[in-house]
C-alpha cells in the first residue's frame, strides 16, 4: 500500500542552511521553504505541513519564538509538530530548551536542534516527530 509523502516546512533566513536541509530531507519528504516568520505562518496555514523546522533567530520582526507562539494560537496549525533549530545556546552559553519554552509560552516545541545540524540527526528528528503524531491504525474487531 503506497504511503503518502509527508511535507516538511523549512523556516530559516540562511539560504545555504535551507538548501542543505532540503538536500537531506527531499529524498524522503516534500519540502516547503520560508525565510521569515510571516511567510512560515502563511505557508503553514495554506499547506498544513506535517512538520515544521523553525529557526529561532530570524530578522523581520517575527523571530522563531513569536512564530511558534502564533502557530500555537491557530487551531489549524497548533497540532503541527515544530522542531526549533538554534545556535543561541552554543553562542551565548545559555541553556534554552523545550521546558523553558513550556514555562514561558505554555507549550513547548517537539524538540530543539542545535546548529550545526548533522544529516543523521535531522532525519531522525523529523522521523521521530512524525512517529509521535501519527495515529496507529485501528485494529479490526474480532468476528
Amino acid at each position: 500500500m503506497p504511503c503518502a509523502t509527508k511535507t516538511v516546512l523549512l523556516v530559516d533566513d540562511d539560504p545555504e542552511l535551507v538548501q542543505f536541509m532540503a538536500g537531506v530531507l527531499s529524498p524522503t519528504y516534500r519540502i516547503l521553504k520560508a525565510s521569515n516568520g510571516n511567510d512560515a505562518i502563511r505557508i503553514a496555514r495554506q499547506e498544513r505541513p506535517d512538520v515544521i523546522l523553525l529557526d529561532v533567530m530570524m530578522p523581520g520582526g517575527k523571530d522563531g519564538f513569536a512564530t511558534f507562539a502564533e502557530l500555537q494560537k491557530d487551531p489549524h496549525t497548533s497540532q503541527i509538530p515544530v522542531l526549533m533549530q538554534t545556535n543561541v545556546n552554543r553562542i551565548t552559553g545559555l541553556a534554552f530548551d523545550a521546558q523553558t519554552m513550556q514555562e514561558y509560552l505554555g507549550k513547548a516545541p517537539t524538540a530543539f536542534l542545535q546548529k550545526p545540524i548533522q544529516p543523521k540527526q535531522l532525519l531522525e528528528a523529523v522521523s521521530s516527530a512524525l512517529a509521535a503524531t501519527s495515529t496507529p491504525p485501528t485494529p479490526l474487531a474480532k468476528q
